[in-house]
């Protein structure tokens, strides 16, 4: 490989569960942004305290829902650190293990609106360039660095949770989700409390 780096693009989530915006985020990414891979990290413990299904299951519908990708592989870094996940932290750990590496950090302008909240955002932008993609919904902020003219639909997890909570939309969710994801999502029952 001599002095190249490979440019793996870093999109990190709760993926409770994985929905097609993901999927079609990380198109996108490997499409457009000058990336050699995508590595969907799914978070392991929430920093801000969401309810997840367990890591594993997680893991297991990201890996459902990326099947019919190349170039994409499920990293499970943030399990191997334990703890409350920050992205700095990951990033860190990642960057010590892989020299090599040169990451991006894919990013919706929605998450983008709360990085005030973050772990050492400053610190963050030193380490990884920034791959930002329009969230409908999301586009107008003052704060906002200018957003590509690219704008995912709006489809959310949580909005995924209520719909399966309610016994919810079959057509919503054959939408939103990947067929795979949800099949698994409905024989193991989850989000019916959600």
């Amino acid at each position: 490989m001599g002095d190249e780096f490979l440019r793996v693009g870093l999109f990190g989530g709760s993926f409770n569960p994985p929905h097609v915006c993901h999927t079609l985020a990380t198109l996108w990414a490997l499409q457009t942004g000058g990336l050699d891979q995508v590595w969907w990290m799914p978070t392991y413990q929430h920093a801000f305290g969401k309810d997840l299904v367990s890591f594993e299951d997680r893991v297991q519908m990201c890996q459902m829902a990326t099947s019919d990708l190349r170039r994409v592989e499920i990293c499970e870094i943030e399990r191997e650190l334990g703890g409350e996940s920050r992205t700095i932290d990951t990033v860190q750990a990642l960057t010590a293990r892989n020299p090599n590496h040169r990451y991006t950090l894919i990013i919706g302008t929605d998450i983008l609106a709360e990085r005030h909240k973050w772990k050492n955002w400053d610190g963050l932008m030193e380490l990884v360039d920034l791959l930002v993609i329009g969230r409908t919904g999301h586009l107008e902020h003052d704060d906002l660095p200018d957003a590509t003219q690219f704008a995912l639909p709006q489809v959310s997890s949580t909005a995924i949770r209520a719909a399966l909570a309610s016994g919810g939309d079959s057509q919503l969710l054959s939408d939103w989700m990947v067929q795979g994801v949800l099949e698994f999502v409905r024989q193991r029952g989850f989000y019916k409390n959600a």
